[in-house]
């Protein structure tokens, strides 16, 4: 029976080699595009799975509810928490604060930059993590201990035997030296350590300095639990409330607690930290969040790609079956059975299908290491996965393929066949389901290919919208650790110095913020009190000639006024004094003004401090597209009263490329702080990581529109070439009686196109309510316009005509009698 096989599709491949080069084609990049992307689904699937232990390990993330604002969840939380939660909660194993970081080696001036975490010594029993090098209980227990990944210490060193060197480190302008005391093992697959080149202990100072040690609801970095058991997390979960009540509260002038009842706006919540891929796409403070429906959407379109060429398969084996009609009537006739044959011709499916695979393999090894560039994860082909799926796509691809044509194949009558002046076609249910299937491959086409022009549009639209402030002549510089006046005013009238600058000025907040500072604000409107949370901002003079926000109404900030001068950090700890300020537009509207105009003049409060309103700006985005803008209070600062805390400059410039002006900047900044890297960059730099995920992985919904395509066209043309050679003698009759040949050729496109006016009339309402449903998750998005599906549309039909163009064309122009003497 195998041999039978083979000689059947080998019998088959030189009569109609076209047929079943398409069939193979098709399937092989079918397998070969669900094989790619169901790597990248499987890599993000299996965020920190890698890690020991990882279903005993959860996050401890804060949960914000103030009044007048969305609430917030941030994946940092206060260090002032892991003593009490050690000590309420006996489920918790082992515990650890993590406090991201860049450090940076300085050698001949220049900078190399290794990212990393100052954190406890409990790190490595917490993650389960093993050192090639070194003990790693003891790793961390001295204060200038310094643990290294083997990829940083080839970079540093460049060899793995590094224990006892020294070093010294900058981290944000501030040296320390540290002695090498291990080399970490990588873990295995995608984490959330996976970027981790250099570990040290938390400095003392910072300890006793750092707001986020000491405050409840002030945090700078995560905290990680490992548990007794998994399922510990529901205890936990249950007593969480009563803790931040006990802990959390006091009165409203004790700076360490949140206030007498905290519990309503404050909580403590726990994230497994094998869900936080996903759970993180809504989440603050966290840099590896992806948006599940995506990756599911991404591994539907790898599925769809194999479901379309299954199809196509089914479409090209149903159109040659009536080629094979006389050699299963002779088969029979000299006795073959119909299950023999039905097995026969699924055996050839199979076999078709295996080789297929095999090319569809070969396909995945081309395509995996495009998909990993697109996408920018590290997605490599793991051959025991991509075996072990292969062949059960082999096998369920072969019997999907082959179950109806080995039916309709192995159906046929002898006697009706050999006594049949014409081959048969199946009859009308074998046409339905020709152009069902063509009609459902051009509607996932078409779906697929609508939801990619909106993907597209909307992240270039993310790139280039209006965000408040004018981008363009822009660089803005990195945070100036520390809050000296001497060196900030020295470092301003250096940049001024530069040629080619415009202005020059400070603030605390930037596009892609480091860290987001809120206070509440009360207005005792008409109506009664209002109480709004505030993103709060410190400006400097030339702020408003740097980043030229639109003022909606009243003034900007004025040096020459002293109640324009903001308060100092006894004014904002004690909640003291007045001073004007300037609002945004979206402050404006959660206080209850029906135009800006209207706030200039009023009177915020926040304890005993007043603000009152001077101007209204327009709302200036520094977060994601996916974040509404907040109410946004602004204080102005000229550095005569106190300093910035952490400044960033920002500066505007004409005159020079904006790499030219980066360098000078760059220099400038180097001679006033030269133990501090410098990295002048235009606010969309700063952003792409809101931008780029989108964009990426928008580019394999481009390939899977691509592929969908590419298929669909096949099957429409197996289609096509099945009905040319079934109408032969019809338009040999047609041209007899008068038809010209440009009627036949509109005859035969109405009929051949018909199948996909059907999946544009299918496709475009499901496109519709997927994507929008996806661009609900942006605050910032463009409208879902009826311009994306006619350009899908025209599109696939101007793609369909070119496909079976060439067919049609063909019979159009055939010579009636020998149209009619070959039937």
């Amino acid at each position: 029976m195998l041999m039978t096989i083979v000689r059947g599709v080998l019998r088959q491949a030189r009569r109609h080699p076209v047929y079943v080069g398409l069939d193979l084609l098709g399937l092989a990049l079918g397998i070969g595009v669900f094989l790619s992307l169901a790597l990248l689904v499987r890599y993000e699937y299996s965020f920190n799975a890698g890690l020991p232990g990882v279903g005993r390990l959860v996050r401890v993330d804060e949960h914000w509810t103030p009044a007048g604002v969305v609430p917030l969840e941030e994946a940092d939380a206060t260090f002032h928490a892991l003593p009490f939660l050690r000590q309420d909660f006996p489920e918790i194993e082992e515990a650890l604060r993590l406090l991201g970081t860049t450090f940076r080696i300085e050698r001949d001036g220049k900078f190399t930059r290794f990212d990393g975490y100052a954190t406890d010594t409990s790190f490595f029993r917490v993650f389960g993590i093993g050192l090639s090098r070194g003990v790693a209980d003891d790793a961390l227990s001295r204060p200038d201990g310094l643990v290294l990944s083997e990829k940083a210490a080839m970079k540093a060193f460049g060899t793995l035997d590094v224990l006892g060197r020294r070093v010294e480190l900058n981290r944000s302008g501030e040296r320390s030296a540290h002695v090498v005391t291990g080399v970490m093992r990588p873990v295995r697959g995608p984490n959330l350590l996976a970027n981790t080149e250099m570990v040290v202990p938390i400095p003392g100072e910072e300890e006793r300095t750092r707001s986020c040690f000491q405050y409840w609801g002030s945090s700078c970095g995560e905290v990680i639990l490992r548990l007794k058991k998994p399922e510990d997390i529901d205890a936990m979960r249950a007593r969480m409330r009563d803790f931040v009540i006990r802990h959390a509260s006091g009165a409203e002038n004790d700076h360490v607690a949140i206030g007498p009842h905290p519990e309503k706006m404050y909580q403590l919540l726990l994230v497994p930290l094998r869900q936080t891929h996903f759970y993180d796409v809504n989440v603050e403070d966290s840099d590896d969040g992806v948006d599940r429906n995506v990756v599911n959407a991404i591994g539907l379109i790898g599925f769809l790609a194999l479901v379309l060429a299954c199809a196509n398969t089914v479409n090209l084996a149903t159109a040659r079956a009536g080629l094979r009609a006389r050699e299963v009537a002779v088969r029979k006739t000299l006795g073959a059975t119909r299950r023999l044959l039905f097995v026969q011709f699924m055996g050839e499916a199979l076999f078709v299908t295996t080789i297929a695979g095999v090319v569809g393999l070969v396909l995945c090894e081309i395509l995996t290491p495009e998909i990993a560039s697109l996408t920018g994860e590290a997605v490599t082909v793991s051959y025991g996965f991509v075996l072990a799926v292969l062949l059960v796509v082999i096998v369920l691809s072969g019997l999907a393929s082959g179950f109806h044509p080995a039916a309709v194949l192995s159906g046929y009558r002898p006697a009706a066949v050999l006594a049949a002046a014409r081959m048969p076609s199946g009859g009308r249910g074998a046409a339905r389901l020709r152009n069902s299937l063509v009609a459902g491959q051009f509607a996932i086409a078409i779906a697929i290919i609508i939801c990619t022009l909106v993907i597209d549009r909307q992240t270039a639209f993310m790139r280039n919208a209006d965000r408040g402030y004018e981008k363009s002549g822009l660089l803005i510089g990195q945070q100036m650790r520390g809050s000296d006046p001497v060196l900030q005013r020295r470092l301003l009238d250096t940049l001024r110095s530069v040629p080619g600058v415009v202005a020059v000025g400070f603030g605390e907040l930037e596009p892609a913020p480091h860290s987001l500072s809120h206070t509440i604000y009360q207005y005792a409107g008409p109506n009664g009190p209002v109480e709004i949370q505030m993103l709060f901002d410190r400006v400097g003079s030339g702020y408003f000639e740097v980043y030229r926000p639109r003022l909606l109404a009243g003034r900007w900030f004025d040096p020459m006024r002293g109640q324009d001068e903001g308060p100092d950090a006894g004014n904002l700890q004690d909640g003291t004094g007045s001073f004007n300020v300037v609002v945004n537009a979206k402050a404006t509207v959660k206080l209850g003004f029906s135009t800006p105009g209207q706030a200039v003049g009023q009177v915020l409060t926040a304890g005993g401090l007043k603000a009152r309103i001077i101007g209204v700006i327009d709302d200036v985005r520094f977060v994601s597209p996916r974040d509404p803008v907040g109410p946004e209070i602004l204080f102005f600062d000229t550095l005569s009263r106190v300093p910035f805390v952490n400044p960033i400059p920002a500066v505007r410039f004409q005159g020079v490329t904006r790499a030219v002006m980066a360098e000078r900047l760059n220099r400038a900044w180097t001679s006033v702080t030269p133990d501090l890297a410098s990295n002048f960059q235009p606010a969309d730099e700063r952003m792409a990581a809101f931008f780029t995920g989108d964009e990426r992985r928008g580019h394999i919904f481009t390939v899977g529109a691509v592929v969908a395509l590419l298929i669909a066209c096949m099957g429409l043309y197996s289609l096509a070439a099945f009905s040319a050679i079934r109408r032969v003698h019809e338009i040999g009759i047609r041209k007899t009686l008068g038809a010209s040949g440009g009627q036949i050729a509109i005859l035969l496109l109405r009929d051949f196109l018909r199948p996909v006016a059907l999946a544009c009339v299918l496709a475009c309402p499901v496109a519709w309510v997927l994507m929008r449903s996806w661009l609900s998750g942006f605050d910032q998005r463009v409208s879902l316009s009826p311009l994306h599906f006619l350009i899908a549309t025209a599109g696939a039909f101007l793609i369909a005509t070119l496909t079976v163009l060439g067919q049609t064309f063909r019979v159009a122009r055939a010579e009636p009698a020998r149209a009619l003497r070959a039937q």
